[in-house]
């Protein structure tokens, strides 16, 4: 007589099931932009409205308590060799190794609902961007544009008494972020729809020894920010997690979607702090494409000749900087003996990421811009 599957290894394989189907389908572009497009937005918004309900990001905390439970599975895997004799040790350790293989096929099922299949779409949901080759002489007239509308924007944004940019806090920044997004959502349209709250990492510490701004947790559909960032990049930064969280999860287009909005925005400050920000990507660009042909020196004396960032400008970097780190100072870090470590993880990390992310990292963004500009500036 055969045995009947238990429910529990029925469930499994049934999940498992799905899991692989789902992943064989997202192999599939017009699969990936039509779920992404029709489905995904559902259940950001839905998701995104709960976990709102919480003050603390629970996706953080779900982090810390599955690292302890596969700190716990391989020590109890150590324990099982040894005692597996024993009635009780084997019982246990069978439950918990079924427990824990329940909970994996649990999370890979929402992961691959939350962002495999999003993150495979076309990107910014169109199969059809343009592949021909920028000059010179083009991606230089984007840098000398930036250049000239981060000088006219400097004399636009509020400043206090003594000069200085008046900062723009959290809650506004969200409240600017999310009308920015929205009103490039006719173009774009995963922006459509609830824009959750961004929350401070309890981790930030942590963040910052390894220059990330934010995080998007897809299984909770929360947007986490390192509460040390300078508040002159916060809306930059929150529009990129945001981006993220409505199904844009490759990192130049939601570089891309972030200084889009902001500088289509008629906000001055975020219209300033998206041509800071992205300026640095087109100097960093011209300069590679410059060292092709002429040497360091050579690079400098053409530099030279270009219009060049007004010191308000790099003053204004320096004074949200200086605020940013009186913020940091102001706070016990009772594990910064950790700080070296957590750098030299960092540094693996992005270069993995980098990788992995080989045409669409955060500085690829230079191609979509310049395509953005195309028709635009030349």
């Amino acid at each position: 007589m055969k045995k009947k599957l238990s429910l529990y290894w029925l469930t499994a394989i049934i999940i498992t099931a799905i899991i692989m189907l789902l992943n064989i389908l997202a192999c599939f572009k017009g699969f990936c932009d039509f779920y992404s497009d029709r489905i995904y937005g559902r259940i950001a918004d839905i998701i995104g409205r709960v976990m709102s309900i919480f003050p603390i990001a629970l996706g953080e905390i779900l982090m810390y308590t599955g690292a302890m439970l596969f700190l716990f599975l391989v020590i109890l895997a150590i324990l099982f060799i040894f005692l597996r004799k024993k009635e009780i040790i084997r019982r246990f350790a069978v439950r918990y190794f079924k427990t824990m293989l329940m909970i994996v096929l649990l999370v890979i099922l929402i992961y691959t609902f939350n962002w495999i299949i999003p993150f495979r779409s076309s990107l910014l949901g169109n199969d059809n961007q343009s592949q021909r080759e920028y000059s010179a002489e083009e991606l230089l007239a984007v840098r000398n544009y930036m250049v000239e509308q981060i000088n006219i924007n400097s004399e636009l944004v509020p400043r206090d008494g003594d000069g200085n940019i008046i900062l723009m806090d959290m809650d506004t920044a969200y409240e600017e972020v999310v009308s920015a997004m929205q009103g490039i959502s006719g173009r774009y349209t995963r922006l459509k729809g609830y824009y959750p709250k961004a929350k401070p990492a309890m981790c930030s510490d942590f963040l910052e020894w390894m220059w990330i701004g934010g995080y998007t947790y897809p299984y909770t559909m929360e947007i986490t920010y390192n509460k040390y960032t300078d508040k002159l990049y916060f809306p930059v930064l929150l529009a990129h997690e945001e981006s993220h969280h409505k199904g844009y999860y490759q990192e130049n287009e939601a570089n891309f979607l972030s200084f889009v909005s902001c500088v289509e925005s008629d906000n001055y400050y975020l219209r300033y702090a998206a041509y800071l920000d992205m300026y640095s990507f087109f100097q960093d660009e011209y300069c590679d494409c410059l060292r092709t042909v002429y040497s360091d020196e050579e690079i400098k004396r053409i530099l030279d000749k270009e219009p060049k960032i007004c010191k308000q400008a790099w003053d204004d970097l320096a004074y949200a900087s200086h605020k940013a780190n009186e913020a940091y100072e102001k706070e016990k870090h009772p594990m910064d003996s950790l700080t070296n470590v957590a750098k030299d993880i960092a540094d693996e990390g992005w270069s993995m990421q980098e990788e992995v992310l080989s045409g669409n990292y955060y500085d690829d963004v230079v191609g979509l811009i310049l395509e953005y500009y195309d028709g635009i500036l030349y």
